[in-house]
This record gives structure tokens, C-alpha cells and sequence, in this order.
């Protein structure tokens, strides 16, 4: 264990305790809701739709039907996890030369083809039980109102100018006299409901190939936007073999490119070279080595996070013993830090029943409001995905039409002796690698119990590419780190420094879950 005191500014949370089902998500509707449809016999599938379509209602600032995800699956019976990439393209007309001048972070420039909802379908083909229209209940009850979330109307204080320079979102979120809705207020979303509504009775084909699309393309193209109704025509999600590593007798599963996942795993195998005592020995020391690990699988992976269908990613380099001795070394020796945007608007989802399927969900808009672009005819707030890409034609990530941006989206799924023993997952943008190093670091190589090891104080990466540690941290650790070369700063804020969420299966099929206090989250367990 630790040798340094927590002085921590934060009350633990008690983990929840189930056997016959677990779901912890950003919102406590989304979680409770998850979990009836679990009681009512649905699948582990059907239970993660409903809890990810309600997060689309009640957090529709970090994720909404206008967005993607990606999905982590361990199939019990099979004895195989998978991964569906549930995230769409870029536009036609999305070149080099038309964003010559840069890529707007927000407006009807800024939006993809959205992919959350046809991947749901896709996924309830597989493994769903119970009928499709029976899934969106909970979501549509929401949508017809619901108290507002805390963390939304605190969002709608740091992004007040983005949010209010789009007529729908004002509309929605500020009265006349341009005063933002309170915690608690009811928010009402007819429209969204409505559009809810089609869905459930039409599939994605309402979503992709009806009058939603047929909306959001001419709201989009009509203010200047490129993507048009018929680019969502045929959007396909793509189900992939995630990327695993080894760590400490853990294996290690993520989403391969366009996500950052494999970044997670790259800092897992430099830290591979130290000794779970030396990472667990004190603060200080550790906070060393898990900066020098990230400073080194940013620098040589983070280029690489594009779209394989375009690109030609070195994933079995990245991954390989030369690249690996590489990292370590880098956390031994130190390395040139890393520098990158650390901001989005995500939420997440971990779900695991009693016959041993387990999830893992990122969803999101990718920055806080997304795109603030809200189409009035469906209520769906569209994300802000275009961003992930780069304007040099030489890089990697270059935007092309029909092609995926980079994804900071990273689910996380940990095997023991092939069985599922942690799911894991938090938004922050590309901090999502670091707090997951860390949570997972907490578990395996120091023993902390589940919420003990989501609350332990956090580093990250500011705006301006600093580095932060949370208020939690004596003084003198940030003195000591820039004696060893890192100019490190406190900070506070869930923006920087994440929510987990976070399930431990024990060896006895109980399901631990826990949700981090950094925003408001919430475990059910039955």
C-alpha cells in the first residue's frame, strides 16, 4: 500500500453489492433503468440500450442519439469478448482543402454521421430478448420530463456563449430573459420524445434512412453544414477483435483504432518494467513513472489514432516487444512530455448479470454540448466529431470524406483467468488512458478496494497541455515532481481528472459496482 496519507477533499462512496445484476452509469435514472429491464427478463444488451438511451435524455450535454460509442462485450457462453465500433464518418466534401482555415469546434461544420443508434440495433440483433419498443421506454418517460442534472446546468455556466448562440439549445436550456435552467428544474423534451418514439417503432431505419435524417441534414445543410441526409444512408458500425495486453497476470482489453484504447495499453507496458512495489512505494514516486509512461505512448502512439479502413496503423509494432522495451525505458529514463486537448462531453456505461456477461460502454459528443448545434425538428443535440481530425494531408488523421476521426473514447475490460474481474470506463477526453491507468493501478498493483481506488487523488493534462495534480496531493509532491523535470500544477474538476465507473466481479460471481463522486453518477445492483 501507499506510504503517503490521502488528505482527500472527498466522502468515499459504499460500493453497491449485486449477484443477479449490476449498472453504473452517469445518471441514476439511466442506472435504475438498465436494471428493470434486467428484472423484466431483458438481456445484458437490453439492459445497456435502455441505460445508454435514457444517458441520451438526461445527459444530452456529454451524449445524445446525435453521437457515438463504442461497445465492450464478453460473451459468457462463448468465452469471447468482442467490440463494436459504433462511430461514424466524416462528411463528403470533408477535405484538407475545405477546412483550409481550420476545423470549427463548433456549428454545423463540426458534425459527423452520427453511429450510437444503429449500433444498438446491430448489437440487440445479436443478443436482445426482449422486443425493441419495450427498450426505450424509460428514455421516452425522461425525455417527457425529468429533473435537471446537476452537472448539466453547471455546463451550461462554463459554455453559456456556445449554448446560447444556437436558437434550439437556448430555446431549451435559458428562459426569455436569458437565465439558465436550475438543478432540479423538470426539463421537458417533447420533441426528443417524439423522435424516441420513432425509433422504437421503426429501428435505426427511422433513425438513418427516415425523416430524422431527413431533419437533421437539411437543419445541417441548410446552416452551412456538409453532411446531408443521404450520407446517412447505409451507415454500418463495425464489429472488430479488441486490442489486449498483459498486465501482472490481468488481461488487459480495449478498442483498437480510431479509439485512444490502445494508448492505455501502451503505458501498461512500459510500466510493465517496474515492480508493483515500486509503483506502489509512495506518491511521488509513482506519479513519476505513470507521467513518463503516458509522456511515451503519446509520443509514439497517439499519431497512429485513425481509421484503419484508411490508414495503415502499426498496432502489432505498437504492441511489440521493440516499441514495449522502448516505453519502458521511457519509464525508467524519462522522456519529452506530451502535449493535447483535454476536453469532451462523454458518459459511460459498466453492466454485468449473473450468468457472466459483462459491458462496457463509451458514449459521447465528444466536447461539453458537442457541436451546440441542436436540430429543432428531432430535439437532438449533434456532436462535435470532425475536431478529431488534422488538416495536414501527411498526418495519419487528415480528414477525408467518409473517413473516421480519432476517438478518445476508451472503454475498458480487465479478464482474470478468463472471466471478466474489472469493467471500466470514465470520460475526459484523452485523460480517459490516464485515469484508467490509474484506477486500474490502484487495484492491481497497490490492493485498494473498488472505491478506494476511483477516489484516490488523480493527475491529468490541462487545456494548455500542463500537468495537474488534484487538490488531494500534499504540496510538496508537485515541488518534488519538478525537481524530476515535470512542471506540474494543482487543479480540481471532473473535466480534467474524470468519473469513473467501475465493476468488480468477484471470485464468487458477486458483483461489486461503484461510481466516482467526481460528477453525479450511480450503481444499482440487484
Amino acid at each position: 500500500m501507499a506510504t503517503d496519507v490521502f488528505a482527500g477533499v472527498r466522502l468515499e462512496r459504499s460500493p453497491v453489492y449485486g449477484t443477479k445484476g449490476m449498472v453504473v452509469s452517469g445518471h441514476s435514472l439511466a442506472s435504475t433503468a438498465g436494471l428493470r429491464t434486467l428484472d423484466r427478463g431483458g438481456s445484458l444488451i437490453d439492459a445497456m440500450i435502455s441505460t445508454s438511451a435514457t444517458l441520451s435524455v438526461v445527459l444530452q450535454h456529454a451524449t445524445s442519439l446525435g453521437g457515438d460509442a463504442f461497445f465492450l462485450y464478453h460473451d459468457a457462453a462463448q468465452k469471447k469478448t468482442i467490440g463494436l465500433n459504433a462511430t461514424g464518418h466524416a462528411p463528403d466534401g470533408a477535405t484538407p482543402e475545405y477546412f483550409k482555415d481550420g476545423i470549427p469546434d463548433r456549428g454545423p461544420r463540426a458534425i459527423s454521421v452520427p453511429g450510437m443508434v444503429r449500433g444498438w440495433e446491430r448489437l440487440h440483433e445479436r443478443y436482445g430478448k426482449l422486443p425493441w419498443q419495450e427498450l426505450f421506454e424509460d428514455a421516452i418517460d425522461a425525455a417527457e420530463g425529468h429533473p435537471a442534472s446537476r452537472v448539466l446546468t453547471a455546463g451550461l455556466d462554463l459554455f453559456r456563449d456556445d449554448v446560447m448562440a444556437d436558437p434550439a439549445c437556448r430555446a431549451l436550456y435559458f428562459d426569455n430573459a436569458g437565465n439558465r435552467m436550475q438543478a432540479g428544474d423538470i426539463l421537458r423534451q417533447p420533441i426528443l420524445a417524439e423522435t424516441l418514439r420513432k425509433i422504437a417503432a421503426k429501428k435505426s431505419l427511422g433513425f438513418y434512412e427516415g425523416d430524422i435524417a431527413q431533419s437533421i441534414g437539411e437543419y445541417v445543410n441548410t446552416n452551412g453544414g456538409l453532411l446531408t441526409a443521404d450520407q446517412f444512408v447505409g451507415y454500418e458500425p463495425e464489429w472488430v477483435n479488441p486490442l489486449s495486453t498483459d498486465y501482472r497476470g490481468h488481461k488487459v482489453f480495449v478498442m483498437p483504432p480510431n479509439s485512444y484504447g490502445m494508448l492505455m495499453l501502451l503505458q501498461l507496458n512500459g510500466l510493465s518494467a517496474l515492480s508493483s512495489d515500486q509503483i506502489a512505494n509512495n506518491d511521488t514516486d509513482r506519479l513519476n513513472y505513470l507521467i513518463r509512461a503516458m509522456q511515451g505512448a503519446f509520443t509514439i502512439g497517439q499519431p497512429h489514432i485513425s481509421d484503419p479502413r484508411m490508414e495503415d496503423i502499426p498496432v502489432d509494432y505498437l504492441l511489440g516487444d521493440e516499441a514495449t522495451q522502448n516505453l519502458q525505458e521511457c519509464v525508467l529514463n524519462g522522456t519529452d512530455p506530451a502535449t493535447f486537448d483535454n476536453t469532451g462531453g462523454t458518459s459511460c456505461i459498466v453492466i454485468a448479470d449473473g450468468e457472466g456477461n459483462a459491458m462496457s460502454v463509451v458514449q459521447s459528443v465528444f466536447h461539453v454540448f458537442g457541436s451546440a448545434f441542436m436540430d429543432p425538428g428531432t430535439g437532438i443535440l449533434m456532436n462535435n466529431r470532425m475536431t478529431g481530425f488534422r488538416i495536414d494531408p501527411k498526418d495519419p488523421r487528415n480528414v477525408a470524406p467518409r473517413k473516421r476521426p480519432s476517438h478518445t473514447l476508451n472503454p475498458v475490460m480487465v479478464l482474470k483467468e478468463g472471466k471478466p474481474k474489472y469493467l471500466m470506463t470514465t470520460p475526459g477526453g484523452p485523460g480517459q488512458t490516464l485515469s484508467m491507468v490509474q484506477v486500474l493501478t490502484n487495484l492491481v498493483d497497490r490492493g485498494m478496494e473498488l472505491t478506494t481506488a476511483i477516489e484516490y487523488p488523480r493527475w491529468s493534462v490541462g487545456l494548455d497541455g500542463s500537468l495537474m495534480l488534484e487538490d488531494g496531493y500534499a504540496k510538496d509532491i508537485a515541488i518534488e515532481l519538478k525537481r524530476r523535470g515535470h512542471e506540474v500544477k494543482h487543479g480540481s474538476g471532473a473535466s480534467y481528472f474524470g468519473s469513473a465507473k467501475t465493476i468488480e466481479i468477484l471470485s464468487n460471481g458477486v458483483l461489486v459496482g461503484a461510481a466516482d463522486t467526481r460528477r453525479e453518477a450511480s450503481a444499482a445492483g440487484r
